[in-house]
């Protein structure tokens, strides 16, 4: 029997971790992502501590993820892959057929969603995938049911041989609570098996169809005889009200605000694919209106709809009360209930807006991005020339590149445009991280197809972006990749390597590069300013920076051009100087003062 830890203050990563140790879970594998780029670190912790065995995969993209875990799971391993929501994009094509497939062992595919686009580049809405793959989605509505729903997540996969999806907002993600956490449960003890099953895992022809037909029964089944949602106020009002996930403590906090609980009728549902119809048809048996409250595009309301179209009379409403885009907040969710049952909402006034200067992000002190871009454009300068960007720390503002859009854009938009433009030149740009992801299969086909191209590598040694998880070129790495020999073996014509920290080196690569045809890659390797090699934290002891104002002529390369955030002005000045509490010492700044006007001095021991 399980000891009570007691109450412990988590939030949603962490809840999703202790979720899969009480779940007993054999296999975990991701792609990082925020916002649940956190749940690997935790659940290695909690292994670590409680010494469960858990064997981990962190994979170089979601394609790779999910199949892995698929590949635990019919071996009897309780298998668990998470990722963000824009990564289900990239784990859409197997996951389209795991519920033909089967499972054997409990699996569970989990995905950080983004309303609001707070930590990603769009908000797309992914529930529009499940009826397509046609697998079970749960949506936990706080801390301590993310945790609960874990095991039970296991429980249905295996009950019905299929993955089980678990959709979770970033409002929950990033939220915490006080949980009642017990010790994780002692491993299993199964001995994991392949048992060969040609029939049930070959899907060409009729076998396809056949093994269609028996995944809809299958999730007939469950919709038949799974129910797992709570009701709350009054079953007998005339109202109803319905919602999934984050929304529901808005919607509860809004009826009792308001004084509605006798008028309404509250149904949270946390399985929200498939719907069960009978509960559904009871709940709006007696209902002369339904309200759906929920994020995104209406998925819910969707749903609800067809399942009672040409059964119900009663109207349903969602996203003709509320928006479709950004995050729900309680203001909205209280004025959407107040005016969709005709009473006023009196919401509490809001705080007046502050008027925020904008300011550009930027990236780090001692980011070895700055100084390449740098390099880059004392190449490109004003010219029409193109800079392919990609998705990572180099597309923090200020946006160097001419697009950011997803996980190697940066080198697949610019080898088409390399095939039909003359006059511009192309330097196509992304992080090591993305190379790894997919960027290898997209530079093998500008191979493949003989393309005139120019790739620059951002080779920072950590996949940074989403907290610093290994890469394959990660020094300390034990299967430290050898750049060189892989970029070889993948028939690149032309490979050049370059210090980022020095940013004429770069500049000289390209102007190198660009005078050559074929494929092309500049390899720009510097440390992450978070995980410094041993010369720079060195220098970070024994060097001082100071500018000589009276040398520098004002010229402002190193304060504007390359935009060091160390470099500050004095207030009501020109002059500029060197913050050495914020300064990494990367020596950038010396390279590219044209005047010598900062002196370095070493500290005596």
């Amino acid at each position: 029997m399980s000891k009570l830890i007691g109450k412990t203050w988590i939030d949603g990563n962490e809840a999703l971790a202790w979720g899969a140790a009480l779940g007993q879970i054999d296999y975990f594998t991701h792609y990082p992502g925020s916002p649940v780029n956190r749940v690997a670190n935790d659940l290695e912790e909690i292994d670590q501590e409680h010494e469960l065995g858990i064997k981990f995969n962190h994979a170089l993209n979601e394609h790779v993820a999910i199949l892995a875990a698929a590949g635990a799971s019919l071996c009897g391993a309780r298998s668990m892959v998470v990722m963000k929501h824009v990564g289900l994009n990239i784990a859409a094509d197997p996951a389209n057929y795991l519920g033909v497939t089967g499972v054997k062992g409990g699996m569970v595919i989990v995905v950080g969603t983004d309303p609001g686009a707070t930590c990603s580049t769009g908000e797309e809405d992914v529930h529009w995938y499940v009826p397509q793959f046609n697998l079970p989605l749960l949506e936990p509505v706080s801390i301590p049911q993310i945790v609960e729903s874990i095991p039970t997540a296991f429980e249905l996969s295996e009950r019905y041989s299929l993955p089980v999806l678990l959709f979770l907002p970033a409002t929950l993600c990033f939220n915490s609570d006080a949980v009642d956490l017990p010790t994780p449960p002692a491993r299993r003890p199964v001995r994991f098996h392949f048992e060969q099953n040609r029939d049930a895992y070959t899907h060409v022809g009729a076998k396809a169809v056949q093994h269609h037909a028996e995944h809809l029964q299958r999730i007939a089944d469950l919709r038949s005889s799974t129910w797992r949602a709570r009701e709350f106020f009054n079953s007998s009002a005339p109202v109803g009200i319905i919602s999934r996930g984050a929304a529901h403590c808005h919607t509860y906090e809004a009826i009792i605000e308001l004084g509605l609980e006798e008028g309404t009728h509250l149904l949270t549902t946390e399985l929200v694919y498939p719907l069960n119809e009978n509960e559904i048809r009871t709940f709006a048996a007696n209902k002369e209106r339904i309200l759906v409250v929920e994020d995104q595009d209406g998925f819910l309301e969707f749903s609800l709809k067809n399942l009672l179209y040409n059964e119900s009379p009663c109207p349903i409403h969602g996203k003709d009360r509320l928006p479709s885009h950004g995050d729900l907040d309680y203001q909205m969710v209280l004025r959407a209930v107040a005016d969709f049952l005709g009473c006023e909402s009196n919401p509490p006034p809001r705080l007046p807006p502050v008027e925020i200067p904008e300011r550009l992000g930027t990236y780090c002190e001692g980011c070895p991005h700055r100084s390449t871009f740098f390099g880059i454009d004392q190449v490109v300068g004003d010219s029409d020339s193109i800079i392919g960007g990609d998705i990572g720390c180099s597309s923090l503002p200020p946006h160097r590149p001419d697009w950011l859009l997803c996980m190697n854009a940066g080198i697949g938009l610019s080898q088409g445009m390399a095939q039909v433009v003359d006059e511009q030149s192309i330097i196509s740009t992304g992080g090591e991280g993305s190379f790894f992801h997919m960027g290898i299969i997209s530079l093998l086909n500008a191979v493949h197809n003989k393309i005139d191209f120019l790739h620059l590598v951002f080779d920072n040694r950590i996949v940074a972006m989403t907290g610093h998880q290994l890469s394959p070129t990660s020094e300390g790495h034990d299967q430290q990749v050898d750049h060189r020999k892989l970029l070889e073996s993948l028939g690149v014509d032309h490979i050049f390597e370059a210090n980022a920290f020095l940013p004429f080196e770069v500049k000289y690569r390209l102007e190198q590069a660009q005078k050559l045809s074929g494929v092309r890659v500049l390899w720009v390797r510097g440390n992450c300013a978070y995980f410094p090699d041993a010369e720079h934290q060195h220098r970070r002891k024994v060097r001082t920076l100071q500018i000589h104002n009276d040398k520098c002529g004002s010229c402002r390369t190193c304060f504007e051009d390359l935009g060091c955030p160390a470099i500050n002005e004095r207030p009501g000045s020109t002059d500029i100087y060197v913050d050495l509490d914020r300064c990494a010492r990367c020596g950038v700044c010396l390279e590219v003062c044209p005047n010598e006007a900062i002196e370095v001095q070493e500290l005596k021991n």
